[in-house]
């Protein structure tokens, strides 16, 4: 009688802590960019109102090597927190180094060409506002 009465008092106590037995629901999985993307080297290009960039850029994961021309310098840049919004777009943050990042919307085109539009522009109104006339980043293949 004595086992029975401790059984169902577990029982009972694991039925209202129930929250600490159980696995996590959470998924640990990180988005990537299409493997189209993040398996080749595109161009860095600018849109009509910046100078002209002409960078290799190769992505491999989450990672992208850029390699300046202009600057002579190689620099890697990594994108995280990647949320799919659709099949086309993407958004997430694109990390500069430790201290200089921004937040990001990606809009694929086809598999040779996506852009990179920032959350904030400095001149126009609204979140994700820009395109290739202004304010985008254009990747070619």
């Amino acid at each position: 009688m004595k086992k029975q009465l401790i059984l169902v008092t577990t029982a009972f106590a694991l039925g209202f802590t129930g929250c600490i037995v159980t696995a996590p629901s959470a998924s640990a999985k990180t988005t990537y960019l299409p493997s189209y993307i993040r398996h080749h080297t595109f161009y860095r290009l600018t849109d009509g109102s910046q100078g002209g960039y002409h960078d290799k850029t190769t992505f491999k994961g989450n990672r992208m090597s850029v390699h300046s021309k202009m600057l002579g310098k190689h620099y890697t840049w990594r994108l995280s927190g990647l949320k799919k919004h659709s099949s086309k777009v993407y958004y997430g943050r694109i990390r500069y180094d430790k201290k200089h990042s921004e937040l990001i919307k990606i809009k694929i085109f086809n598999k040779k060409h996506f852009d990179f539009i920032p959350k904030h522009m400095w001149s126009l109104k609204g979140n994700y506002t820009g395109n290739e006339s202004f304010g985008a980043t254009i990747f070619k293949r």
